[in-house]
């Protein structure tokens, strides 16, 4: 039987079955407060040709050439065109290229906020998803407040302003998710190979756009092989979504591996990141001769007679590892402590403030005593700072809630209940899993880490959910006071 929130009762007392949840006038209401709020930002703070990113200029750079996105190996042309990227995906310099080209060169800032106003709409197709996403597992209520809170989250808001690839991977990647649990969790029997094609061909698009999910296949083959009814039938989806992500991202990687003549895994900057993460200093090493210099050292080049020398990838993870054999308990250490840092700090605060508002100056000289509580609030961008962490502390903390409820209830508790069951939230949590270990070794910085919020945010508005419903019924359970008769004159 069907409920009113779209859902389908399951039989014999098991888990309901998932089925696609509707859009009703609420979702459409938020979805369109969410938009305007993002082209508003875009519109007043976002509205120069400033990239706002240290990496937005090379982006453009490829957009305006894109040749340099071919595949040439020619000393000459490689002189004369400039030499193939290898450091980026062709994604999102391809999403450049119409505002760049079309655009007349005399308004950058019409090109920047034309890129700008597209990667908003990618944003606001990313609420739609983690709605979706959170409407399928837990049911339209839970959905309702993933849906209101990653409308609202100012995080997500201000990275749609900045020239990156943020904005873009992570549509690409939630809509990926989205499609591949609703082919895993349609419920009856039935092919549903196109939606595996589909979430193949996104994943793809999203591996060519930033190269992190590169190996979560491996997680997803672990998802298909547990599935508790149809494990060959999700094996066989699985092997179709596989093949989708590879169609797409595999020419690429032939073609990095042509022009640079060593196996790229899409980029190679993750050879330079592992290698500086394995140094003491590597976070020093911020500028081409520095990192040059270092990498020369490192790997015996220092004295070689040739005018111009390369260091492969190979080599570069060969030295990080030697660095590392030194004194490994130093750099988990490290690479621990740093992580968390990146886990405290809300990916945006610093695109939402003015450079050099000053804000930990401020609060800083507040607590010494030098300065006043005013001078704290009148920092330019403070309320959006502050919205910042009050959403990302949300997020972190609820989502840990909700995954340990989900992992309660994996015991048996409360299976009549329409909630999403372990195996169901697996992918979710081994994304979080993933994109910590992964990005931990990598020199990890809150940038890195916020392709996961996301997932925090479903879990969290299920918690969020299961406390409000506990506390209600515990109102509920509360015994009513009963009045003490009065003896009156005729008694």
């Amino acid at each position: 039987m069907e409920t009113p929130s779209g859902e389908t009762e399951g039989q014999g007392g098991g888990l309901p079955d998932k089925v696609r949840p509707r859009l009703d006038r609420f979702a459409w209401i938020v979805l369109a407060v969410a938009l305007a709020l993002r082209v508003a930002v875009m519109l007043v703070v976002f509205n120069t040709a400033d990239p706002h990113s240290g990496d937005g200029p090379y982006y453009l750079r490829t957009a305006r050439m894109p040749w340099l996105l071919g595949a040439y190996r020619d000393p000459t042309l490689r002189h004369l065109a400039g030499e193939p990227v290898t450091t980026i995906g062709p994604v999102y310099p391809v999403y450049l290229m119409p505002f760049v080209h079309l655009i007349p060169e005399t308004a950058p800032a019409a090109q920047m906020v034309g890129a700008r106003l597209g990667q908003a709409v990618f944003d606001t197709l990313t609420v739609l998803c983690v709605y979706l996403i959170a409407a399928r597992l837990f049911g339209v209520r839970v959905g309702r407040v993933a849906l209101v809170a990653q409308a609202l989250d100012l995080r997500y808001v201000f990275a749609a302003g900045v020239i990156a690839t943020e904005t873009l991977f992570i549509a690409f990647f939630v809509a990926s998710m989205l499609v591949y649990l609703g082919a895993m969790l349609r419920p009856g029997p039935g092919p549903r190979w196109g939606r595996f094609r589909l979430a193949g061909a996104l994943l793809g698009l999203a591996q060519l756009t930033r190269p992190v999910p590169i190996l979560f296949p491996v997680v997803l083959a672990v998802h298909a092989w547990l599935h508790p009814r149809d494990r060959r039938g999700a094996l066989r989806g699985f092997a179709w979504m596989l093949a989708l992500a590879a169609l797409f991202a595999v020419p690429w990687m032939v073609r990095t591996a042509y022009v640079s003549g060593e196996f790229v895994p899409i980029t190679s900057t993750a050879f330079v990141h592992f290698w500086r993460g394995a140094r003491d200093d590597g976070r020093e090493l911020t500028t081409e001769q520095t990192m040059g210099d270092a990498a020369i050292e490192d790997t015996g080049h220092a004295d070689s007679e040739e005018q111009y020398i390369h260091v492969e990838g190979s080599e570069l993870v060969a030295a990080g590892v030697e660095h590392i054999a030194r004194s490994p308990l130093q750099w988990a250490g490290r690479i621990v402590r740093e992580t968390a840092e990146a886990t405290l700090q809300p990916y945006g605060t610093i695109i939402s403030t003015p450079p050099g508002s000053g804000v930990r100056q401020a609060a800083r000289a507040f607590f010494a005593g030098e300065g006043s509580l005013w001078d704290v609030l009148a920092v330019p961008g403070l309320w959006r700072r502050a919205l910042m962490y009050v959403w990302h502390a949300w997020g972190l903390i609820g989502g840990v809630a909700g995954f340990a409820l989900v992992a309660v209830r994996r015991k048996g508790r409360n299976r009549a209940k329409p909630d999403a069951t372990w195996w169901e939230v697996f992918p979710l949590a081994g994304w979080v899993v993933y994109v910590f270990g992964v990005t931990a070794p990598l020199l990890v910085e809150p940038r890195y880490l916020f392709p996961a919020m996301f997932a925090f945010t479903i879990m969290a508005a299920y918690a969020s959910v299961r406390a409000w419903d506990a506390l209600r019924a515990r109102g509920r359970a509360r015994p009513a006071p009963t009045a003490r008769a009065t003896a009156g004159p005729g008694s």
